[in-house]
């Protein structure tokens, strides 16, 4: 697992706040989540908690999941009251159902493989309700392969309530299993003269898809794809895969 969300799961949660308009995500989603009525929803790599206290607040019947105890802390203090999972979301296994699952944040990447991948929509499937839908973003191949080999260095500097964070990424695409890349960054944190120092490095192995493989992964999940949306996020643009369980 990445420190990200593990050493640094306090960086993200005061970071992200920045690097993502989270009032924004939650108004996208929702509008989703709407038109297929959907009342009842499970957030996989819900991380911190964010767009979930926001959809708790509209109203949702909503459970949390996600692999890292350090994120889920920082989830249960902002919702003391909710229902958080702590498992990995290719062998999910909770009782019930649900009318929509929902994953942000491009935390498909983190399935290498394609069986990781068929593992996971998989055992989606098997907590969604019939008719009940999937809303996730992923990764481009056809637009962010060519963007790293352009772009292979980015800088994200954040003001928190707790100081300045600043974060050097580096990306390197490796196509040896899939459209994989490996991102390495680096966190700083502000002295407060106005002088960065290095706090910690992180190094990750992520993947990016086709929409055609990301589809047909899906269709041989048994989920039926319904929509597949071009999406602008905080770094790259991105794609917002709708799937049912019919």
């Amino acid at each position: 697992m990445s420190k990200l969300y593990t050493e640094f799961a306090e960086v993200y949660h005061l970071m992200y706040q920045g690097l993502i308009d989270y009032d924004e995500e939650f108004v996208y989603y929702q509008k989703i989540l709407a038109d297929f009525n959907a009342k009842s929803l499970l957030e996989v790599a819900c991380g911190t908690g964010q767009l979930g206290r926001r959809l708790v607040g509209a109203g949702y019947t909503y459970q949390g999941l996600d692999m890292s105890a350090d994120m889920l802390s920082f989830a249960r203090e902002l919702l003391p009251g909710g229902q958080f999972h702590q498992q990995d979301m290719r062998y999910i296994q909770l009782p019930g159902t649900f009318d929509a699952v929902l994953s942000t944040a491009r935390s498909v990447s983190y399935l290498l493989k394609n069986t990781d991948s068929l593992s996971t929509f998989q055992n989606i499937k098997k907590v969604l309700r019939p008719g009940g839908i999937l809303v996730f973003d992923f990764i481009d191949a056809n637009t962010y392969i060519p963007y790293i080999q352009a772009n292979p260095t980015a800088t994200h500097e954040v003001d928190t309530p707790k100081g300045k964070f600043k974060r050097e990424n580096h990306y390197q695409y490796s196509f040896t299993d899939s459209w994989c890349f490996t991102w390495n960054a680096e966190y700083f944190k502000e002295d407060g003269a106005g002088l960065y120092h290095s706090i910690g490095t992180d190094e990750t192995q992520l993947r990016s898809f086709t929409e055609d493989e990301m589809c047909l992964m899906l269709e041989l999940s048994g989920l039926k794809v319904l929509k597949v949306l071009e999406r602008p996020s905080y770094a790259y643009n991105t794609k917002v895969a709708i799937a049912q369980n019919a």
